[in-house]
């Protein structure tokens, strides 16, 4: 697989590789951790699309499982995409969305650039 590292404003960003398949266990999130402590990255970007769909179905509970997993690991996410299709089913996912881009642990952006721009910030 062909993750790569982005450095920006004192962050090591692992980008991972769209190829690398879905997460969509709680034990991907452990994967996740591993790479980023691999590469001793502390944000991990995430392709929107390799999020299965569960994910964005809160009552999955797959997003509370993979995110409580990264904080409690000291890993960021950033989740890079579109996920308007989501949002527009979800109150409730747009509710975690919102929350979490005010806070430091969890970001949704629409693009890498914006997640590096955010991070320069």
């Amino acid at each position: 697989m062909l993750h790569r590292i982005v450095q920006a404003a004192g962050h090591r960003v692992l980008v991972r590789d769209p190829a690398a398949g879905l997460v969509q266990r709680e034990s991907d999130a452990l994967d996740l951790v591993a790479l980023a402590h691999e590469h001793e990255a502390d944000w991990v970007a995430v392709p929107a699309n390799a999020l299965h769909e569960d994910f964005y179905r809160l009552d999955s509970g797959l997003a509370g499982a993979v995110l409580q997993k990264l904080v409690n690991y000291g890993v960021r996410l950033g989740v890079v995409g579109d996920i308007d299709r989501w949002l527009a089913r979800s109150e409730a996912l747009r509710a975690l969305v919102r929350e979490s881009n005010r806070g430091q642990s969890v970001w949704f952006v629409a693009s890498e650039d914006d997640l590096l721009r955010r991070l320069g910030a």
